[in-house]
């Protein structure tokens, strides 16, 4: 990978994902269990990632089409490679957590159609297809293609899988708290 920051930032959701295998090997129950009326299981909390990874894999084919040719006439400016945990300011500011757009939220028949293993599988299949999109980007344009989002603050590409990994970890923290796991 050209860019340093992503492949960076890419490491450490495979290395937050695995941390979390290891707390889930100790679960012996059905992984589509809610923990509590409201709150998603970690099979729905899977497919969300799984949602969100795609979604941004997707929405990738065609916009950086059109945006690395801007960003690399920007690549000699200065750029950000670090992205706020906007879902603790989110949740700070509003005093309640972010809600998934309904595009990214688990369908309520889901356990019914897929396995846990498969979709652990294919976030990662997922996210390696997005790491091998992206690997041909360098740091000085990744950091100039900006995202039209006003919640994580327009963010550039490498503050995007930044973003990518801290929704992870929030998601993964919230299955340790609801699951009272250690």
């Amino acid at each position: 990978m050209k860019s340093e920051y992503m492949k960076h930032y890419f490491t450490i959701i495979y290395e937050q994902r695995e941390e979390f295998a290891n707390v889930l090997i100790n679960y012996k129950e059905n992984e589509w269990e809610r923990p509590q009326d409201g709150k998603w299981s970690f099979g729905e909390t899977y497919y969300h990632l799984y949602l969100m990874i795609k979604l941004f894999r997707q929405l990738n084919k065609t916009y950086l089409s059109f945006s690395k040719p801007i960003a690399t006439l920007r690549s000699s400016k200065s750029y950000n490679i670090k992205s706020d945990d906007i879902f603790t300011e989110y949740k700070e500011k509003s005093n309640k957590p972010m809600k998934a757009p309904f595009v990214l939220v688990p369908p309520k028949d889901i356990k019914e159609k897929i396995s846990f293993k498969w979709l652990v599988n294919e976030l990662d299949i997922e996210t390696r297809f997005l790491e091998k999109m992206l690997s041909n980007i360098s740091d000085n344009v990744a950091g100039h293609i900006r995202y039209p989002d006003p919640i994580a603050h327009y963010p550039n590409l490498i503050q995007c899988i930044h973003i990518l990994g801290i929704h992870e970890k929030q998601h993964f923290l919230l299955c340790k708290k609801y699951y009272d796991l250690q």
